[in-house]
């Protein structure tokens, strides 16, 4: 902002002065002139750059370590796009290793597109898509196609990791392909029961998701930031 007031002021005020006087700018001030134009540009250029970040989770099973995840986001003006992949590899009586990947784009506060992908041992369990089309929300889950009459979806589950939800809030579950409540049962911890039975807690520091407690009818899982 400074130097783009110096600018303003120079043609407002200094530069007609000058001229009125027929007086020449000495040597040494035209390269700052050009510096002060160059600087004020690069500074409003970099309100412009997208702003990205990466959050690194660790998964946890009995206290150790079996996988990873990974938060990627976006934010250019008014568009967000999420995306987060994770592996994880654990042993019950066989060896089980799931890798998810998932992605969603958000413009305007308003969800466009959104996919799960979840291969487990190598063998494609889940390819979900939900996308915006007109007035309604087109899915597909393993091939077939469905419809949701919401007309707005501002929320999934993805959006969770990035931000605290409000109690009582309508969730969209891309994996679900339907709306989850959120309920809060203590200071910046929330619940979220599944379709399937299950549950999660998702716990938040300053904002941010720090743990997400999985209960699944199998085992029990914690996600916690790296």
């Amino acid at each position: 902002m400074i130097p783009a007031l110096l600018i303003w002021l120079y043609k407002k005020y200094l530069a007609p002065a000058l001229k009125d006087k027929n007086i020449k700018l000495p040597l040494f001030v035209k390269p700052f002139k050009k510096a002060t134009t160059l600087f004020a540009f690069v500074c409003f250029s970099g309100g412009l750059i997208a702003q990205e970040q990466m959050v690194k989770y660790n998964v946890l099973h009995s206290g150790k370590v079996v996988g990873h995840m990974d938060l990627y986001q976006k934010r250019d003006g008014n568009d967000l796009y999420l995306k987060m992949t994770s592996q994880v590899k654990m042993r019950f009586i066989l060896c089980i290793k799931v890798d998810i990947h998932e992605e969603s784009v958000f413009q305007n506060g308003k969800l466009i597109s959104s996919s799960v992908c979840r291969n487990v041992n190598g063998k494609e369990k889940a390819n979900r898509q939900t996308r915006a089309c007109g007035d309604c929300y087109q899915t597909v889950a393993e091939g077939k196609n469905g419809q949701l009459t919401q007309k707005h979806i501002s929320q999934n589950l993805m959006l969770l990791y990035c931000r605290e939800p409000d109690n009582n809030a309508q969730i969209y579950s891309d994996n679900f392909q339907q709306f989850l409540l959120v309920k809060q049962v203590s200071q910046h911890v929330y619940r979220i029961d599944l379709p399937d039975g299950n549950y999660n807690f998702y716990s938040y520091t300053n904002g941010i998701c720090s743990k997400v407690d999985i209960h699944h009818s199998l085992y029990t899982i914690q996600i916690q930031l790296a």
